[in-house]
């Protein structure tokens, strides 16, 4: 059985990780290749790579090219991770018989990418929750971390692109009467809104935001975090939850994607309610030093690691085979 991974996008992040990872666990299983764009191929360091300029997930063209790699190289199973990619393998499933699978990573309009497909698995419950044929495989945590203990000598942090979506400008306006550090780790298109937000609250002295971490410095910032903050408006996971969780930092945040799973309700408010992360800001923060995380630590290695998933995935690939053996 050979396994190809498609990713659409440009720009390595948490899709294009998540597939790095699953894929090189897998690596002693399958024989797999990952189709990427050229600009990503070197951050799948040791896995074998294919560049494909995917442009239009509507060009025939296009799914006529990758047909013919996958017929070429005898592949069994296309693994599609994200919208754009599950749309180009709708095409490929007309041309071919080679089954296809979807990732879903967050949350979308509609789910028409996802239709017709062999299998789709959600990294939260509530993305597949209309899909028929579909699994739930939570995300999981870095698996390159040690997991070693915050000594929560350090600031609250929050982390995640610069953008509307993860709701930054709602948790510095929430922060007004907090008297704690807070550092937002992340960069995008938000960061001069946000600089001039903090400036005008007057909130320079106990909010920064830092851009200069990557996806393996950010490790250093668990070490010693006294809590993680997640203010998203939606989240497909998020992999920080299980991240700050490995390093048992007690986390606040909005009630979406899988936090309710992992976080009591205590701990959460209303997504895109901003006197809510506020309320919940200025009655928690001040009890942070008092969460103990162990026992959700404990749930978190059974089922939130890239084992568990690789484990789950590999049941769906081989009743797949099997049907079309």
């Amino acid at each position: 059985m050979k396994i190809a991974h498609l990713v659409s996008s440009q720009i390595f992040a948490g899709i294009e990780q998540h597939v790095y990872e699953l894929s090189s666990f897998l690596s002693n299983e399958f024989d797999q290749v990952i189709i990427c764009d050229e600009s990503i191929r070197h951050h799948m360091g040791g896995l074998k790579t294919q560049s494909l300029s995917i442009g239009s997930r509507y060009s025939p063209l296009n799914t006529y090219k990758l047909v013919r790699f996958l017929s070429k190289n005898n592949i069994s199973i296309l693994h599609c991770h994200g919208a754009k990619a599950s749309t180009i393998g709708k095409g490929v499933k007309i041309f071919s018989n080679i089954k296809a699978v979807s990732t879903i990573h967050g949350h979308k309009k509609n789910n028409n990418a996802f239709t017709n497909m062999d299998a789709v698995i959600g990294v939260n419950k509530l993305l597949i929750e209309n899909i028929p044929q579909s699994t739930y495989i939570p995300n999981w945590f870095n698996p390159s971390h040690i997991g070693e203990r915050s000594s929560r000598t350090g600031p609250i942090i929050a982390i995640g692109r610069l953008e509307q979506v993860k709701g930054f400008d709602q948790l510095i306006k929430s922060w007004i009467n907090i008297k704690e550090n807070l550092e937002i780790i992340g960069s995008g298109p938000e960061e001069q809104v946000l600089n001039e937000l903090i400036h005008e609250l007057n909130l320079s002295d106990r909010i920064k935001i830092s851009t200069n971490y990557d996806y393996n410095s950010i490790e250093d910032k668990y070490k010693t975090a006294s809590g993680l903050i997640i203010s998203s408006h939606r989240e497909g996971g998020p992999r920080v939850l299980l991240e700050a969780i490995n390093h048992e930092i007690p986390v606040l945040g909005s009630r979406v994607g899988m936090i309710p799973d992992l976080i009591a309700s205590e701990c959460l408010c209303e997504p895109g309610n901003q006197e809510s992360l506020q309320a919940l800001l200025e009655e928690m923060v001040p009890l942070l030093s008092q969460l103990n995380m162990e026992g959700v630590k404990a749930a978190l290695l059974e089922n939130y690691s890239v084992t568990s998933a690789a484990k789950k995935t590999i049941k769906i690939y081989e009743a797949l085979f099997k049907a079309s053996s």
